[in-house]
């Protein structure tokens, strides 16, 4: 049992620094690190005699926001890898949080993070965020674990700001997407679209796109990629979910958001279910209030489904 359970973490730790260093492409990946625990009796274990001494931490990144002005992003990294996800998930769930929640709460008062914020000069706001990776080898590889545990009640002694959760279903959203993108174009020519999110002004006037994936990025079933290859500029649009007319129109607004990119020749988005053959005349409808698309010219819909597993 303690050889298998040794593998099933090996294999989550490999996993961790496939998701963000060969998808998401952070630099500063500090694996299988610990930090002192500040609050030995609230934090230590139901049946442990003695007071808990240190956390551990699976990984950690932290990077300048290209979306806030200021704001450096910093993240704490708990894997959890697993061959079968259980049947009724919100307790285990609970636990992973808690112990997540626990140490990004001393992680917060830790030496490491006063090191790090001392390393930037730019920055005068950190956002702490704790990304719980909870993924399992046997269950489906859009397997959706998210929308069982949402609901959950969170105990209000817990302490953080944020704490994502990334499942079967998103690493492989990210997998598919970003990753599929960067082998298809290269990764030299793929970047990260960067919203007007109202706060980042100064650095929306210089950088409208770049290689940083930012960090509220996880939450969103979007994720807009610019491509620029044999003097072309596309604006690519995935969107982890399956078309329909409703969120259709609702892309194509969102895409001209995006005019500040310029010089865009060609609109790509790619739902995770699409049929051209009943699909395509439906689109034509919602272009007569679009008027500078024109199917199959500048812009293109399309399906994209392997498996971030066998990576």
């Amino acid at each position: 049992m303690g050889e298998w359970s040794k593998s099933i973490g090996e294999k989550g730790e490999k996993i961790i620094k496939f998701i963000f260093e060969e998808i998401l492409e952070f630099n500063s990946l500090i694996e299988n690190s610990s930090i002192e625990c500040i609050k030995g009796e609230k934090h230590k274990e139901k049946k442990a005699k003695k007071n808990k001494t240190t956390h551990g931490l699976d990984g950690l990144v932290y990077v300048e926001s290209p979306i806030e002005d200021g704001l450096l992003d910093t993240i704490v990294i708990s894997s959890k890898y697993t061959t079968k996800y259980p049947q009724n998930p919100k307790t285990l769930f609970k636990a992973h949080l808690k112990d997540l929640a626990f140490t990004v709460e001393c992680f917060k008062n830790s030496k490491a993070n006063s090191n790090i914020n001392q390393k930037f000069s730019t920055v005068n706001k950190t956002e702490l965020t704790g990304i719980l990776v909870w993924l399992s080898n046997e269950d489906d590889i859009n397997f959706d674990i998210n929308s069982k545990v949402n609901n959950i009640a969170i105990d209000s002694s817990l302490i953080f700001d944020k704490i994502i959760l990334l499942d079967n279903s998103k690493v492989n959203f990210l997998f598919q997407s970003i990753f599929r993108a960067k082998e298809i174009y290269g990764k030299e020519n793929v970047s990260y679209v960067y919203h007007n999110s109202s706060l980042n002004y100064s650095s929306l006037q210089s950088f409208t796109y770049g290689k940083i994936f930012p960090v509220n990025y996880f939450y969103s079933d979007i994720i807009p990629i610019r491509v620029e290859q044999n003097n072309s500029v596309f604006l690519i649009l995935f969107i982890n979910d399956d078309f329909s007319l409703e969120n259709f129109s609702q892309i194509l607004s969102f895409a001209k958001t995006f005019d500040h990119l310029n010089s865009i020749e060609k609109t790509i988005i790619n739902y995770k279910n699409f049929d051209s053959l009943l699909n395509d005349s439906e689109i034509k409808d919602v272009l007569v209030n679009f008027q500078k698309y024109k199917l199959e010219e500048n812009l293109i819909v399309k399906k994209f489904p392997a498996d971030y597993r066998n990576n």
